[in-house]
């Protein structure tokens, strides 16, 4: 690994550092470390949260050169932010090691075995949607196509990665006995503009017209999809800029859309969504805008448990739900979605675990190692359950858990809350 390191003052100028104020509040007190994933794999204390914190007060105060050794202990991290969960200080630590990414960013200093992916996906891709689904078309044409019967002459590894991949599934188990429940007359209901996307319009369409479906089910009125990239790698990545055009043109979108609130089905998507206004300085006339979107912003389970809906079927097998830490940590959202499956459900089974399965957006092709470590201690509480069904609400964690029950042999589904609440509703 190289040790180029740089001086702040020939980078620091225009570019956001961790705050002072955000730093100063840890206390060290290592409550935080059983909560960090990298901490309980690595067992490291500069991979753990507050030795993180402790590094970038050091660049800030200038006791220690930024440098790619301290930009990688920066991105061993998968800003699932459950420390923030388990800190009694109310540590803002996704905010600060965003910003830590950022100066790694306009340093020059980001790890080199990474950069040409980053660039490849972040700043060229994902931008355009147009092509992103020309990159994924393959993908998806395939998915459909005769060659599918040939993939059992796959290796193992490459058969579980090419289950993780889009296909025609059977259809989620429910009893056909109908349920008392029902919505609201859709009159009654706010107008909605839902996010489509960028990876999620390209890669798993189906869920965005489930999306639809179940908010139309809940008695809402939707205006046209937004289908533009919310910026959520870019930000994780430390590209704040490219995050800031994205976020100018979401918020954009949605006041011209008439709409009174604006709903996600991604978790990562969603958090982002909800701190447009961390990318803004508090004189910059955006941040104001921001702070109004994020308060119209709402997960597709808060919108769907807003509306009192209640499912007319149920599901046929034991069901577990997989908590999406952008979710539970940064969202703190936990008893929506909860209380959706209990209601198509006799047969609710709890995780016991809402540590991260190591999907994280792109960690699981940077840093596979940590992130198939995760994955398999996830894997084993989900087995330990005996649930047939897993729900989560964000299509990292589902592309993830897919390949990884495949590569186990597992008999289990695992699915999108969205095409559950469609077939049960």
């Amino acid at each position: 690994m190289s040790g180029e390191t740089i001086d702040l003052g020939n980078y620091l100028e225009g570019v956001a550092a961790p705050s002072s104020e955000g730093l100063n509040t840890c206390t060290h007190c290592g409550l935080c470390l059983n909560a960090c994933p990298t901490y309980r794999v690595l067992g490291r204390e500069m991979d753990s949260p507050r030795g993180r914190v402790f590094m970038m007060r050091q660049v800030r105060e200038e006791q220690m050169p930024l440098s790619e050794l301290i930009a990688d202990h920066l991105y061993i991290c998968l800003d699932c932010r459950a420390c923030e969960t388990a800190c009694p200080s109310g540590v803002p630590y996704g905010e600060l090691v965003e910003a830590g990414r950022a100066q790694v960013e306009a340093a020059g200093v980001t790890p080199r075995r990474w950069r040409l992916l980053r660039w490849l996906l972040n700043r060229v891709i994902l931008p355009r949607p147009w092509l992103t689904r020309a990159v994924f078309a393959f993908p998806r044409l395939y998915a459909g196509s005769p060659l599918r019967a040939l993939a059992g002459l796959l290796p193992r590894r490459l058969r579980a990665w090419e289950a993780a991949l889009p296909r025609p599934r059977a259809p989620i188990p429910v009893r056909r006995e109908p349920r008392p429940g029902g919505a609201p007359e859709s009159g009654t209901a706010p107008l909605v503009m839902a996010l489509t996307g960028c990876m999620m319009e390209a890669m798993l369409p189906h869920l965005n017209r489930a999306t639809e479906s179940v908010l139309r089910k809940a008695g809402y009125r939707l205006v046209p999809p937004h289908g533009g990239c919310c910026g959520a790698l870019n930000v994780h990545a430390g590209e704040r800029q490219a995050a800031k055009d994205m976020a100018r043109a979401t918020i954009d979108a949605f006041e011209r859309s008439g709409a009174e609130y604006f709903v996600s089905n991604s978790a990562g998507c969603g958090a982002q969504l909800k701190e447009y206004a961390h990318l803004f300085e508090q004189d910059d006339p955006w941040r104001e805008r921001a702070e109004r979107f994020a308060s119209r912003v709402l997960d597709l389970s808060q919108a769907l448990a807003t509306r009192g809906v209640a499912a007319t079927r149920v599901l046929d097998v034991p069901v577990t739900y997989q908590d999406a830490c952008h979710l539970a940590h940064a969202q703190r959202i936990r008893a929506e979605p909860r209380s959706l499956l209990k209601g198509c459900s006799d047969d609710f089974r709890e995780l016991g675990d809402d540590q991260c399965c190591g999907s994280a957006g792109i960690y699981n092709l940077t840093h596979p190692e940590i992130a198939n470590e995760l994955l398999r201690q996830k894997l084993e509480r989900i087995e330990a359950t005996g649930a047939r069904l897993v729900v989560t609400g964000n299509p990292g964690c589902l592309l993830h858990l897919r390949r990884g029950a495949a590569e186990r042999g597992m008999n289990v589904d695992v699915r999108h809350i969205a095409e559950v609440m469609d077939a049960t509703l």
